[in-house]
C-alpha cells in the first residue's frame, strides 16, 4: 500500500495526467496546466506546475490559494482518496 507521500510522488510526476482528466476545462501552455480554480471552472487564473520540482504544485493567483493535485483537487472532484484511486481512474 502506498503511504500518503508516495501517493503525491507518483501523481506529481503524472501531473498532466491529473489535469486533463479532471481540470479538463483548462489546456496545457508550455510547462503549466491553465485553468479557472480547482473546481474546473473556466479561466486562467489557476496555474499547475506540470514539470522540475514542483511538478503537481499549483497556485490560484485570484485567490492566493495553492496546494498540490493529491489533496485539493480530490476535495472538489469527490475522489475517494485510497492508494488505489489513481490505478482505478487509470492514470497511471
Amino acid at each position: 500500500m502506498l503511504s500518503a507521500s508516495e501517493l503525491a510522488d507518483r501523481l506529481a510526476r503524472n501531473a498532466e495526467a491529473v489535469c486533463h482528466r479532471y481540470l479538463s476545462a483548462g489546456r496545457r501552455i508550455g510547462n503549466y496546466w491553465i485553468v479557472g480554480d480547482v473546481a474546473n471552472s473556466k479561466g486562467r487564473s489557476l496555474y499547475v506546475h506540470l514539470t522540475g520540482l514542483r511538478a503537481g504544485k499549483w497556485t490560484d493567483a485570484a485567490t492566493g490559494q495553492h496546494g498540490n493535485c493529491s489533496i485539493s483537487f480530490a476535495r472538489h472532484a469527490d475522489w475517494s482518496i485510497s492508494a488505489t484511486w489513481p490505478m482505478r481512474q487509470g492514470i497511471f
